[in-house]
């Protein structure tokens, strides 16, 4: 991974170390779950998630993936140095100052947070202009990833607004009476405008099932920008969300009837199909809330409201994360330390890279971690919170150690040792072939 200088490794790193941090937050102290969602400390662990691992996870990611598959290059590697800058300091800061109940700490550093999206919006300003080289496929794609980059910038622009109103009282003209409404419309802007628009872009690429009908894309697409809008006007102004919401369940399960029914039909078999599942899930809760069910005296509303957000974050996002991850960072590093030396000496496959047990391992037991939680905080049971919270830590552990094994190749600059059974391999593929090793025993080329 170093054609960028390797501008995308400190994202991805942060992200990783914010993953280690809220899912260990998430095992000690999962009786945060029993409470109302609202208060500091929740706080800091969703915005961990969601600004800690997700987005500082797709900033890096755009690096590799916007100029690999939408040919379009980040304008300046100086400015994504500042993103990282500014980002690192302004997510960490709202994170800390969430933990410890101060507000004017969290006013400041949302105005780094929406500085480090407009340097990134700006530095990928070519995707919004046509280009022959994004064709077909990638047309849709890009559209979808530009529309996050958009989205990502109002849900900023909304939480500097949301900062100034808690810390100063400086409200500003167009936010909503009551302040849990505003805090409604930035989630909805941020979790589904930039985390989701950005994940159903990616997918469009990476998961061709999820393509379907070209014709249907003009339609999602709109559903996806009049939703997500619609969500946002609705709370801010007191008015039904009901119909904007259902728009966004018919967009999540249009996205998930191609996966479904290759499934179905044994075709492809797609792990991406285990995070959708949370997806629409998490869509029909939101539908359910939108039209009054639970009702708003009822005590029970909030448990939902908690459980629809956390199969919406931890569980189709992170798991979303966990199974794309292993589509993209093996072949970026196979291509940067091996396919230089294809057909000169023997070089691991790209599977080789990761171990598929561990993927397996990581993608079913957080799909049941995910949702035996959402189930626990329905429930108000703590115990199945501490068993579900160890199922999560558990996958999270298989993902990371995964990870590892794919990094290690380039951020370590592992070397790689053939073996004989290798060199024999070798030697049947490229007769020919004159390797730069030192193949074993008779088997040096003469």
């Amino acid at each position: 991974m170093r054609g960028l200088s390797r501008i995308e490794e400190p994202f991805i790193l942060n992200g990783m170390a914010s993953l280690i941090v809220a899912t260990v937050w998430l095992f000690w102290r999962h009786d945060l779950l029993l409470q109302y969602f609202y208060f500091d400390q929740l706080l800091a662990l969703t915005h961990l998630v969601t600004l800690g691992f997700l987005s500082s996870l797709m900033m890096g990611v755009l690096h590799r993936f916007v100029p690999t598959f939408l040919h379009v290059e980040p304008a300046s590697l100086r400015v994504s140095r500042f993103q990282f800058i500014f980002y690192a300091i302004g997510s960490w800061g709202m994170i800390t100052h969430f933990w410890m109940g101060g507000s004017k700490g969290v006013s400041w550093s949302t105005f780094l947070v929406f500085l480090a999206s407009v340097l990134q919006l700006w530095n990928f300003r070519a995707l919004f202009r046509p280009s022959r080289a994004r064709g077909g496929r990638k047309i849709w794609v890009g559209r979808f990833v530009a529309s996050a980059l958009v989205f990502f910038v109002l849900a900023a622009s909304m939480g500097i607004l949301l900062g100034l109103l808690k810390a100063y009282e400086v409200r500003t003209p167009g936010l909503a009476t009551q302040f849990i409404d505003n805090v409604f419309a930035h989630a909805h802007l941020a979790a589904i405008g930039w985390v989701l628009t950005m994940i159903l872009g990616i997918e469009l690429q990476l998961v061709p099932s999820t393509f379907g009908d070209r014709f249907s894309l003009p339609i999602r697409f709109t559903l996806l920008w009049v939703g997500t809008l619609g969500v946002a006007f609705a709370f801010l102004t007191g008015r039904s969300v009901a119909p904007f919401a259902v728009m966004l369940a018919i967009l999540c399960g249009w996205h998930m009837w191609g996966p479904l029914r290759s499934f179905c039909i044994g075709r492809t078999r797609e792990w991406e199909l285990l995070p959708l599942t949370l997806l629409v899930t998490a869509a029909g809760l939101g539908v359910a809330l939108a039209f009054g069910w639970p009702s708003p005296s009822d005590p029970l509303r909030g448990r939902v409201q908690l459980a629809y957000g956390f199969l919406g974050i931890f569980g189709f996002m992170v798991l979303s994360v966990v199974t794309l991850v292993f589509k993209l960072f093996p072949m970026w590093v196979w291509k940067e330390r091996f396919q230089k030396e294809f057909g000169r000496r023997p070089v691991p496959a790209m599977k080789e890279l990761h171990s598929e047990r561990l993927r397996i391992a990581a993608n079913v037991t957080l799909f049941t971690g995910v949702l035996t939680t959402a189930i626990g905080i329905y429930q108000g049971n703590e115990t199945v919170l501490a068993v579900s919270t160890t199922l999560i830590l558990a996958g999270i552990a298989c993902f990371l150690i995964n990870f590892v094994r794919v990094a290690r190749w380039d951020l370590l600059e592992k070397n790689y040792e053939p073996t004989e059974a290798d060199w024999v391999k070798f030697k049947k593929m490229f007769p020919e072939a004159s390797s730069a090793g030192s193949p074993p025993g008779d088997l040096r080329p003469r």
